[in-house]
């Protein structure tokens, strides 16, 4: 039983963090998986903050029938908790069945669950029973397992694996080392590409130097008063932008994600404003490409949003039902969202490639060809 408490010791960043780019701070309580415990990175993370509050728990999934002083969505788990546990299951997942069999496959890594960072609009409020950010501690695991995938997809061709799907891809950084480890793995493999996806803003020490070509770090934006809105304890957008310049000066591309893409009132000024910034901060040159993607939810993710944000205007908008069972905006609105954000993209630049993420076919014909370069896929 872990019994370590000094309560009223001080909290302090972790390595490598700046409180004031509003990155997650340190948590005050570890909850550590019973057989997660002796685990090298378990150990390596109790030693390195000897004064933070440590409870045992018996399974991450279920923190309702834990004894904890958080659980759930209590409002303190996703900025006080981290959990250390073990993975279940696979680590290297496919998305949903590819449908074109000329496109190269894409793959998620599920190296932690859920993200310290609570946006509004975020699909994990309806996809895991709790709030608090996970860490699987079985790295040796998951990159063993990541290896052989890597192997057998080589000889299959090309293909992208994912590693913000299930949590924010930096995040968490600072006490899993996963991206570091994981672009080493990346080097190896040419043909696979790797896209780290985040919100963190001064981040950039925290990966490799001289990156390979076949790593890009992508940032989730959305406008500035959305921002203000809708991501709650999140970074400043044109922090996480001079992030993003920081890591394109130490070799990488990256990549813009508008996803999701958001209509409010003031919604056509507040892109503008957002597409004139990226062009301001960034090289167009070391952009990998931009997506879109407009807000999508699940009927649960909804009943979330209403119950722990019931002042949020997210909900108010024109939504109807689609056939993967996701509501959208009303189809005329969000074609209105795509074309208004690639003309502002392409008043900048005419050569990067813009794609429109998790869409159907006619959706992307309405918003005109010559406008996108190809599709893409995103979060779920």
């Amino acid at each position: 039983m872990f019994t370590r408490q000094r309560p009223g010791f001080p909290t302090v960043p972790a390595p490598g963090r700046d409180p004031a780019l509003q990155n997650p701070p340190a948590p005050q309580y570890l909850y550590v998986e019973s057989r997660a415990g002796k685990e090298a990175l378990t150990l390596k993370i109790l030693d390195s903050v000897p004064w933070i509050r440590v409870c045992e728990i018996t399974d991450h999934r279920r923190l309702d029938a834990e004894t904890v002083p958080f659980r759930g969505y209590d409002p303190g788990i996703k900025s006080q908790v981290l959990v250390l546990a073990h993975n279940p299951g696979p680590f290297v997942r496919p998305f949903r069945p590819l449908l074109d069999p000329g496109k190269n496959p894409d793959f998620f890594i599920s190296h932690a669950n859920g993200c310290p960072f609570d946006c509004h609009y975020c699909f994990l409020q309806g996809y895991f029973p709790h709030g608090a950010p996970v860490v699987f501690v079985n790295q040796d695991v998951i990159f063993e397992e990541l290896e052989r995938h890597l192997e057998a997809q080589t000889k299959l061709g090309p293909a992208t694996y994912h590693a913000g799907e299930l949590s924010d891809a930096l995040a968490l950084e600072p006490w899993s080392g996963f991206a570091r480890r994981a672009i080493g793995i990346f080097r190896k493999n040419p043909l696979a590409r790797l896209e780290l996806r985040t919100k963190c803003a001064g981040i950039e020490d925290l990966l490799p130097d001289d990156p390979p070509p076949n790593v890009v770090c992508s940032w989730t934006l959305t406008p500035r008063d959305a921002w203000q809105r809708f991501e709650q304890d999140t970074p400043d957008p044109v922090q996480r932008l001079r992030t993003a310049r920081a890591c394109q000066e130490k070799g990488y591309s990256v990549g813009m994600r508008l996803d999701p893409a958001l209509l409010y009132p003031g919604w056509e000024e507040g892109y503008r404003e957002l597409i004139a910034s990226i062009f301001e901060c960034l090289l167009p040159r070391s952009i990998e490409s931009i997506v879109l993607g407009g807000f999508r939810f699940l009927p649960g993710l909804a009943v979330r949003i209403r119950e722990r944000f019931p002042e949020c205007s997210l909900l108010l908008a024109e939504f109807v039902p689609c056939p993967d069972g996701k509501h959208r905006y009303f189809r005329p609105l969000r074609v209105e969202l795509y074309r208004k954000i690639i003309r502002e993209i392409r008043k900048h630049d005419g050569q990067i490639p813009v794609q429109i993420c998790m869409e159907s076919e006619q959706v992307i014909q309405d918003v005109g060809e010559g406008l996108i370069k190809g599709t893409a896929p995103s979060s779920f």
